[in-house]
């Protein structure tokens, strides 16, 4: 397993069994479905069994200590008919209640009715990404590839992305009911799936209660 503070993510595995993952592919099948959309943002405020899964032990057990707000979460859900590509970035914005001019925030965006702004380094390097898999993960179904320690590089610039690309990937290879713990800042992307099926995965991010400028206030905290 590789570290989280070192290289940027480790995998957990087998946190949830059969049964728990089958529960929650059910829900995410009703949630998505009455959105209507592969992605589906703010998953907390559509699902009381999510709700309580993005706070449950099992995952508040292999968190860093610190982290305590579920401050972010989505649904991915990636299929033969919705089979995108996601390029090599980082995930450096957070979302907010309301645009409030802040050192060190922005720009600033608004997606599916919620603001958005680029976040300080400061703040990224205290964030944790959970990724639960509700479905085999596999290189040719669009697993995770990330670049070990390039969360350590704080905000990459685009311009340098491409001289990462030289350093071996990792692919993030995980069965249902593993977890994948990130750093958003890790730089990671996704081929599109080469032998397509469902690829369902629950998103969470955390960060600790006092890590935000108090002007402002997490979106789903």
């Amino acid at each position: 397993m590789k570290c989280l503070t070192q290289d940027g993510f480790e995998i957990h595995r087998s946190v949830f069994s059969a049964v728990e993952i089958e529960a929650l592919r059910e829900e995410a099948d009703r949630v998505a479905g009455e959105a209507g959309s592969a992605c589906v943002r703010n998953l907390n405020a559509r699902s009381e069994l999510f709700r309580e899964l993005s706070n449950s032990p099992k995952l508040r057990e292999i968190f860093p200590k610190a982290l305590y707000l579920t401050v972010r979460s989505l649904l991915f859900d990636k299929t033969p008919q919705e089979n995108w590509p996601v390029a090599w970035h980082q995930d450096l914005t957070i979302a907010t209640k309301a645009e409030i001019s802040c050192e060190g925030y922005g720009p600033w965006s608004v997606k599916d009715g919620v603001t958005h702004a680029h976040a300080p380094t400061g703040l990224l390097q205290q964030m944790v990404t959970a990724r639960i898999h509700l479905d085999p993960t596999h290189e040719e179904n669009g697993a995770l590839m990330v670049v070990p320690a390039s969360h350590l590089l704080g905000k990459i610039p685009a311009a340098s992305i491409p001289d990462l690309m030289m350093k071996p990937a990792f692919n993030c290879v995980c069965e249902p009911g593993d977890v994948l713990l990130m750093s958003p800042l890790l730089l990671h992307s996704s081929h599109r799936s080469t032998k397509p099926s469902r690829r369902r995965i629950l998103h969470f991010e955390y960060a600790p209660p006092n890590a935000l400028d108090p002007r402002l206030a997490w979106h789903d905290a």
